[in-house]
């Protein structure tokens, strides 16, 4: 019986780099029986890597919603199924499995009942982030990618925004444990410098958490998920405020991020925390005894935390408006030099089409000459 381990997040726990890792040394992973399958269903790209993501995928089409997300989770079941028949352990991956599980109430048995027709166990292994990082990390991803959000990170916490994502981690597992059972429920804190494994890295931890060996062969490529930092979180919540801007590309995304990045490298985006140290303790304090149950029936922890790291002082985060027009100008000048490439790569492949047309029109000239030629000829 070949076993499913599927990774379901947290979100903000590392699962792109992860997923990133799993993808790049597919061949590495096959020798030692286990397999990171890429399937193709014809969904966005951004998915690629993400191959758990037909579990929970949202079609954007309204029309035959339910059936197109069927058929895209049929086509994968059939997919998958020459992985199993080779390879006696399959991993899948998608963060989004965390909270849109919830969705449906026959989630969790669905998932159990198409694998056990394939001949499979499942196990399901999730990273926990603590309550008052999570929160902070997914409201300024928020802020950075869906141009829909314009709240600040203080009416976000009074609108309870984020809703959707299951905070009280034990009341979830549960959740998930009435069909999957405890011991096939993998649980791990996500706390840098605690990891477990050869490396005590994020890799190296997973790696034990489903029986794989971290051999030096594996490659590790740079992959992270970059957070905006200093005046720059500000501004692009300014940018999503302009009316008319979430209903279209959120093409400043990239050059907000790529300023932010680049002044972080110079050391001049300080870390900074959106709530202030009393505000964190009070935030935490709400989940103390969840995470309490999950450190005890899920980890062996008695007496002590899920997690390990203090609640540490650190200054809040406030705007800097003697920085305002150095970060403007920074955002304006990625966003032309973006639009500037892309410019010149739309004059090369106007080029190339134009001399492509010229030799078709000269072929063709060449042709209809050697016909009137043929002709005389004859």
């Amino acid at each position: 019986m070949s076993t499913v381990y599927i990774s379901i997040g947290t979100p903000k726990t590392g699962t792109t780099a992860l997923q990133t890792f799993l993808r790049e040394n597919e061949n590495e992973l096959n020798k030692q029986g286990y397999c990171y399958p890429m399937l193709e269903l014809g969904i966005a790209p951004y998915y690629a890597d993400r191959n758990g993501q037909f579990l929970v995928y949202k079609s954007r089409s309204e029309e035959n919603k339910a059936e197109r997300e069927a058929r895209v989770r049929n086509m994968a079941y059939q997919q998958l199924q020459k992985y199993i028949e080779k390879y006696p352990n399959i991993i899948l991956s998608d963060e989004q499995i965390w909270y849109r599980s919830r969705n449906r109430e026959d989630f969790w048995q669905d998932v159990l009942d198409r694998f056990r027709e394939m001949g499979c166990e499942v196990k399901v292994i999730v990273y926990l982030r603590r309550q008052d990082l999570l929160i902070q990390s997914l409201w300024n991803q928020s802020i950075k990618m869906f141009q829909k959000n314009r709240w600040t990170f203080k009416e976000c916490i009074e609108r309870n925004y984020f809703s959707y994502h299951p905070l009280d981690y034990y009341e979830n597992l549960k959740h998930m444990e009435k069909f999957l059972g405890k011991e096939n429920i993998i649980v791990r804190p996500y706390e840098r410098g605690r990891f477990e494994g050869e490396e005590h890295t994020l890799f190296s931890d997973f790696f034990q958490s489903v029986g794989l060996t971290l051999t030096d062969r594996f490659q590790k490529s740079v992959s992270k998920n970059h957070g905006l930092e200093g005046n720059f979180l500000e501004i692009k919540r300014w940018i999503n405020n302009v009316p008319g801007y979430a209903s279209i590309r959120d093409f400043l995304s990239r050059p907000v991020l790529n300023a932010s990045m680049h002044y972080t490298e110079l050391g001049e985006n300080e870390k900074a925390n959106m709530f202030s140290y009393e505000e964190q303790k009070a935030y935490l304090a709400q989940f103390e005894e969840s995470n309490r149950k999950v450190a005890e029936e899920y980890l062996g922890r008695k007496e002590e935390p899920l997690f390990y790291d203090e609640v540490k002082e650190a200054p809040q985060w406030t705007f800097r408006e003697d920085r305002l027009s150095r970060d403007i100008v920074a955002i304006m000048t990625e966003a032309f030099s973006v639009q500037e490439k892309r410019i010149a790569d739309l004059k090369s492949e106007l080029k190339e089409t134009k001399e492509e047309l010229e030799n078709l029109k000269n072929i063709r000239l060449l042709r209809t000459y050697r016909k009137v030629g043929d002709f005389f000829k004859h």
